[in-house]
């Protein structure tokens, strides 16, 4: 199973709480380039967490809007906030 984590520089702690729900390919994008606004989105993205306090609004809203369409359950976390929750 495939997850998307988007924001934060540290995300050992969510990366070790997902591989603990059986995610094992885990995909971090950090947010902070520009890029990352019209990166293609990952294939099999089943989970997504999204780091608030390390993205900016346009691309948590493009990142809302994806999972929606893909159907794709998200978590909002802040940056001491490593608990994953389905």
């Amino acid at each position: 199973m495939r997850a998307l984590i988007v924001g934060g520089d540290h995300v050992e702690p969510t990366r070790r709480a997902l591989e603990a729900r059986g995610y094992h390919d885990i995909v971090h994008w950090t947010g902070r380039k520009t890029s990352d606004l019209t990166r293609p989105f990952p294939a099999r993205v089943e989970h997504m967490v999204i780091v608030l306090d390390y993205i900016n609004h346009n691309l948590a809203k493009r990142m809302k809007k994806l999972a929606r369409e893909h159907a794709i359950q998200v978590d909002y976390v802040r940056r001491k906030g490593v608990a994953v929750t389905h």
